[in-house]
Order: structure tokens, then C-alpha cells, then sequence
């Protein structure tokens, strides 16, 4: 009888082992090169995966590399051959599976405001290089500042301005706009051809051009914010500028205050006369978790504001969502205030529909751009409106803002109430 029992035993044991699939531990830490197709070729990008403490209980971290910039997932999981990298604050993630050759295979989700995207990606681990494994023998010099101009499909005309750091045939910078710029781009020179392109987690593009025998560039951009592709030009031009960004929106004739009342995300009215910013110096933000610059602004003004509230600063971002019902609206911000320890009052005032989100602020011209700063004095008047920030991917942009938005705030705090 307990000879039977062990062979039955015996039996069910080896049933189990062999109907039983063990996922193989092929996710290593190292460089991983990943790549999205795209109408105008493949969009590259690096991942550099590691793992923290030891082997059994350490914690897996992970950051996308652009050039100089390194951006870190909020949150990495490993389990066997699969890996999945997420952004909450962006609605984003990537998922993958790692062969035991090291190939990768999988998709990025993206959050858009026509729904959530799957875009299918391929890569390799092992591989540190952006577009092309050997270094370029021969190269065009591409760096500096260019005047860039991009044909709309209205017939108007896009302006920016290219700031280009060039080693070698390796280039990295960004382009600038009005609304936003590009972020963190890198890519290679090679003859007189280049290719740039980033990700971030949540946005990305890629950018390819060629010197022209005139001195100027020619090519074509993608990006993956409205999955379109643009022609565009570029000439040198160190001294290239964009319009004033504080003069582009302004207080409406008859209004002398901006005024607001709209729900915090656990539904409390906030208004600026509420006594928490009475007789304090106030920076309102309009922007959106899904916006990429939003996020740098955000990455910027939320330690600014937290150093500088004894003094009389304070905060309240307003935020215009890709959902309007407030549950998803709320749960989505918050994932935004907690990647930028934001504590301030974060409100829900409406959809990122730039026409209706600017019904709700009739006191301005118009939301003209995701992010927009208004920055208000001790006595509730509006003392600057600048539209859009110039984040740091885009060099002495960004430093000469910082310190002209410093000398502001100094000055308003030091006034009266």
C-alpha cells in the first residue's frame, strides 16, 4: 500500500513539473537599444536597466537615455523574459519581452486625447548606440543656433529655433517653439546628413535632415504626440528669437483681476481670494499631466514654490485633462503631483480642448498654449502671463528664464501687501 502511494506520489509530482512552464530569467541589466517604425524611418531610443542591492532582493531602476538626459521610470517590474517600465504621471508604459538571444519585443502604450495607443517596438540588450553602431568617419559641423521654419497644413508657417551641441559626429539639443519644445534630442552626424530623436516615457519624435550645399538644412520630423510627420528648413542664425513669451496672452479688456473657482481633486471649491493666498504671491499654472512641457515646468516650479513659501509664495496649478469625468481626471493628476511632490492646490477645471478650456477663463484672450503662468502679487493683481516654458533640454533658453523669473518673484515678495 505504501509502495502504491509513492509511485502515485511520484506520478503527480512529474505530471506537475513537466505541465508546469517556468518563464526563463533572460531581462538583464545592461543597455538596451529599442526602436519605433515610423513613416520617415526608425525612431531609436536607449534604455539602461539596472538592478540596486542584491541579487534576490534588490530593486530594478531604470531610465530612458537622451544624450545628457537621463529620465527615470516611476516604476520598473521584472518577471522572467518580461519587463514593463511605467509612467503614471504620463498614462504611459512600455512593455516588452527579452529572448534569451537578448532580442526585444513588445509595445509602448501612449495616453492621447483620441484614446490610448499601442505602438509596437523591437530592440536588442547590449546595445548602447543611437542610430548607427561605428562612429562616423566624416561629418558636417551642425552646431549651434538655427532659425527653423515648419509649413502647416493651414498654409501658415511653424517658427522655432534649433540649439545644437555637436562632439565629434555625436549631436544632441532641442528645438524650440512657442507652445513647447522637443525635449532631449540626440542622434549622430554623418557626411552631411543627420538623425536626431527622443523618448521620454510619454512623448517622443525623431528628426532627420541633410546640410544643404547653401549652408542651410532640409528634412522631415516625426512625433508621436499627433503621429503626424512635417517637412521643415533651417538656417544658421545666432541671433534667432521667438516672440515675447509674456506679451502673447494678456487680461481681456475690463478685467483688472484673474478670477477662478474650480474643484480640488477631492471636489473642495478653491478660489484665489480663499485665505490661504491671501496677501501672497501667487504663481497659477494652466496646464495638463499629459503635456510633456508641463512637466518640466512642473519639475521646476513645484521645489521653487516649496523654498520660497515662508517668504509669501504659493501655488495653485489648474488643469485641463484629456478625460471629463472628474474621477479619472482627478486620478490622473494626482499620479502628476506625486512623480513632483507638487503641494499646492492642484484643481480640475476642464478639458485640454484649448477652445473650451478657454470659456472657462474669460478674464485672458485666450489658452493659447499647455503650459501658461500667471503670476500674481500680494494685492491679487496680475503683474506677468507667460505662455509656455522653456525647458531645459533647451540650454541657455531655460537658464535665462530661471534667472528672470527669479528677479520677478524676488522683487513682487519684496513688496507690500
Amino acid at each position: 500500500m505504501r509502495m502504491s502511494f509513492l509511485i502515485l506520489s511520484t506520478a503527480i509530482m512529474t505530471a506537475a513539473a513537466t505541465s508546469t512552464t517556468f518563464a526563463a530569467d533572460n531581462v538583464k541589466a545592461g543597455d538596451y537599444r529599442l526602436a519605433i517604425a515610423t513613416p520617415i524611418g526608425e525612431l531609436p531610443f536607449n534604455l539602461k536597466l539596472e538592478k540596486k542591492g542584491n541579487a534576490q532582493g534588490g530593486e530594478w531602476v531604470a531610465a530612458y537615455v537622451n544624450g545628457p538626459e537621463r529620465m527615470q521610470a516611476e516604476i520598473v517590474r521584472v518577471n522572467g523574459d518580461t519587463l514593463s517600465i511605467e509612467f503614471p504621471s504620463y498614462a504611459s508604459k512600455l512593455e516588452a519581452t527579452v529572448g534569451a538571444d537578448g532580442a526585444v519585443t513588445g509595445k509602448i502604450v501612449l495616453n492621447r486625447v483620441s484614446g490610448v495607443s499601442d505602438i509596437p517596438i523591437t530592440g536588442r540588450l547590449g546595445q548602447s548606440h543611437r542610430f548607427n553602431a561605428d562612429a562616423a568617419k566624416e561629418f558636417a559641423k551642425l552646431g549651434g543656433r538655427w532659425a527653423l521654419t515648419m509649413p502647416m497644413p493651414d498654409g501658415t508657417t511653424r517658427p522655432g529655433i534649433g540649439e545644437f551641441t555637436q562632439t565629434g559626429s555625436d549631436i544632441h539639443g532641442a528645438v524650440m517653439y512657442i507652445n513647447a519644445d522637443s525635449r532631449w534630442l540626440a542622434g549622430e552626424v554623418r557626411g552631411n546628413a543627420f538623425s536626431m530623436s527622443v523618448f521620454d516615457g510619454g512623448t517622443g519624435s525623431l528628426w532627420k535632415g541633410t546640410l544643404q550645399p547653401d549652408g542651410s538644412l532640409k528634412g522631415q520630423t516625426y512625433t508621436l504626440v499627433g503621429f503626424s510627420t512635417a517637412d521643415f528648413s533651417a538656417v544658421r542664425d545666432a541671433q534667432a528669437a521667438l516672440p515675447d513669451p509674456t506679451k502673447l496672452t494678456y487680461l481681456n479688456p475690463g478685467y483688472d483681476k484673474f478670477e477662478f473657482s474650480f474643484p480640488d481633486l477631492n471636489g473642495k471649491p478653491v478660489t484665489l481670494a480663499d485665505e490661504r493666498f491671501k496677501g501672497k504671491v501667487t504663481i497659477i499654472t494652466i496646464g495638463g499631466s499629459w503635456c510633456p512641457t508641463c512637466h518640466d515646468e512642473a519639475a521646476y516650479i513645484a521645489p521653487f514654490i516649496r523654498e520660497n513659501r515662508e517668504r509669501g509664495l504659493e501655488g495653485i496649478a489648474l488643469m485641463y485633462e484629456y478625460s471629463p469625468e472628474f474621477a479619472k481626471a482627478a486620478a490622473a493628476c494626482r499620479n502628476f503631483q506625486k512623480r513632483y511632490g507638487i503641494d499646492y492646490p492642484m484643481l480640475i477645471a476642464g478639458t485640454s480642448d484649448k477652445a473650451a478650456a478657454s470659456k472657462t477663463l474669460p478674464m485672458i484672450n485666450a489658452v493659447l498654449v499647455y503650459p501658461t503662468m500667471i503670476v500674481v502679487d500680494r494685492k491679487g493683481q496680475v503683474r506677468q502671463i507667460h505662455t509656455s516654458f522653456p525647458g531645459p533640454a533647451t540650454g541657455v533658453h531655460h537658464e535665462e528664464f530661471k534667472k528672470e523669473f527669479n528677479k520677478l518673484i524676488d522683487g513682487l515678495l519684496a513688496e507690500g501687501v
